[in-house]
């Protein structure tokens, strides 16, 4: 088998070449899998016809309707029989003109559950079912069939791949242990920037005003209120400290905190505003809540910023506590966090020592060029052990 000649189909249910989809992680996968193979075929988005789509939206309607009137709870409207088999279904009839050897589908147990194709699949996530269930707000609760189905779809999508993928050991563990994974990797992700920094950018000065970046969509899941306190808490304290959070808007001002609500990474002006953000800051602060695993931290990392957040979910396979930032447990109050900042301001050699360990972290592991030389070697296995089970 020669491997330059493999050619890989990418199954996604959004547009890959939408840098909003996933935070843009499609779009680096997709990019990153383009250049270590050449051979790359994008069979996503999912367009169904107008009839196909109503049809299924209409089933939708009606399983949501019954759930709440026979069990009281809601029906999950993403993970389900009824949308994976129209999305495999999709994607079956673009596979048949094709002539890929290997799937990738990241993210798509959905769309690869009902897949009816012969051609080995890799099958990448960020988390289990059985992990994400009622660990984000959005998912759960649901009644005890659409879990069951839920369940079910992770099952098949992990049972009908040849390998599977994860980036943190927190989600490779649960598809071991919830669902017999059979070969699964743990390979991790990058930064979703178009270029890495050039080196004067990576310079910081610790000698004046302190500036602390967070960034989320969710204020809530992402922890916004306790960093709000603990930036309270530094200011009454007397540490020159200014939080710049992108992506939300907070619902309480504060005269050391500036918002920027939005940016598309799409345009090319919003992406350079935001990694001039990394480039201003000199700290990463985020106490998320729930977390599979923070391409952000990778983000904040390639500008060298250490990261101070909470050890849930996938997060410590990002940051090694002590080394490119600090995890606190869920308990820890705003308080213990303004400690570890306060330590950190206080100490000027240790916080360049931690950006330092930071960029490092990112230069060695955090980065999609070696997310995509670690994924062409599972991609070439994943047709190999196919070849080897026919």
């Amino acid at each position: 088998m020669n491997e330059k000649n493999l050619i890989v189909g990418i199954i996604t249910a959004k547009d890959p070449w939408d840098k909003r989809s996933w935070s843009g992680t499609y779009f680096r996968m997709s990019q990153q899998i383009k250049k270590e193979f050449g051979n790359v075929l994008l069979l996503g988005p999912v367009k169904l016809s107008r009839f196909n789509f109503y049809k299924m939206q209409l089933e939708l309607l009606v399983s949501s309707i019954a759930h709440v009137v026979f069990y009281q709870k809601r029906f999950n409207r993403l993970h389900n029989h009824i949308r994976s088999r129209y999305h495999s279904r999709f994607f079956d009839n673009i596979i048949k003109t094709t002539n890929v050897d290997v799937l990738f589908a990241p993210a798509a147990s959905v769309e690869i559950a009902h897949l009816k194709t012969g051609i080995p699949i890799c099958y990448f996530s960020d988390a289990t079912f059985s992990l994400i269930y009622n660990y984000y707000d959005t998912f759960g609760p649901f009644s005890s069939k659409s879990v069951k189905d839920s369940n079910s779809i992770e099952l098949l999508a992990i049972t009908k791949s040849i390998t599977q993928v994860y980036p943190s050991s927190w989600a490779l563990n649960s598809a071991k242990q919830d669902y017999n994974a059979k070969h699964p990797f743990l390979v991790k992700l990058g930064a979703n920037f178009d270029k890495n920094p050039n080196k004067e950018d990576l310079i910081k000065q610790y000698d004046s005003d302190i500036n602390i970046l967070f960034v989320g969509v969710d204020w809530k899941r992402k922890g916004g209120d306790i960093a709000l306190e603990t930036i309270d808490y530094l200011d009454k304290k007397g540490y020159k400290v200014h939080l710049t959070v992108c992506g939300c808007t907070p619902p309480q001002k504060h005269p050391r905190m500036t918002v920027i609500p939005f940016l598309d990474k799409n345009k090319h002006e919003d992406m350079l505003k935001f990694q001039n953000l990394f480039h201003e800051a000199h700290l990463f602060f985020m106490p998320t809540r729930a977390e599979c695993f923070g391409v952000v931290f990778c983000e904040a990392n390639a500008f060298g910023l250490p990261v101070i957040t909470t050890d849930t979910g996938g997060t410590s396979s990002v940051i090694e506590d002590g080394v490119n930032g600090f995890i606190l447990p869920e308990s820890a109050t705003s308080v213990a966090y303004a400690d570890l900042i306060m330590k950190l301001i206080d100490d000027k050699e240790l916080f360049r020592k931690m950006s330092n360990m930071a960029l490092q972290k990112y230069e060695e592991e955090l980065n999609w060029t070696r997310w995509g030389k670690e994924m062409k070697k599972i991609l070439v296995l994943t047709k190999k052990l196919a070849h080897e089970r026919d």
